[in-house]
């Protein structure tokens, strides 16, 4: 079996040895090994760091991943998890198509200004704005459900 130092976690991880001892503490890393007084981490223990990762980053807090690290060690309310799950899922979606939204505008904005570019090289007149402003330049993905709306036009 594979074995890493808290030092090589944190390095793979980019988290302070302190946030490592931390998650030890709170219950979210446990039977973390001894070397003498040096912990020792495993394979098991990366796989759930990432996953302690991949929820941070969407935005649990510690409480609500305590919630959900705890169901699969102790077998606790089942409901709790879902709901904090599908409460995740729901912002995640919001969040992503707010992105999208502003990539789109970006996007509109990008071409706007580089055919502008193009026209005055050319001697041609300037395009005008109202003739982007609702153009959808990123492609829908079924994904992320349907394309959002450009901010300001209704359907």
């Amino acid at each position: 079996m594979k074995t890493y130092s808290i030092s090589t976690v944190s390095k793979m991880y980019h988290l302070p040895a302190s946030t490592l001892r931390y998650y030890e503490e709170l219950g979210l890393l446990y039977n973390v090994g001894r070397d003498g007084i040096r912990r020792v981490y495993t394979d098991q223990h990366l796989s759930r760091l990432s996953a302690i990762c991949c929820f941070k980053n969407a935005g649990m807090t510690l409480k609500e991943l305590q919630l959900l690290l705890n169901y699969e060690s102790e077998n606790n309310d089942l409901s709790a998890v879902i709901e904090l799950l599908q409460a995740h899922d729901v912002r995640l979606k919001e969040q992503l198509a707010l992105l999208l939204d502003n990539e789109n505008h970006i996007q509109r904005k990008l071409h706007f200004y580089q055919d502008i570019a193009a026209a005055e090289k050319a001697g041609k007149p300037a395009p005008e704005w109202a003739d982007y402003k609702t153009k959808n330049f990123i492609p829908a993905h079924d994904y992320f459900g349907p394309a959002p709306q450009p901010v300001g036009v209704e359907e």
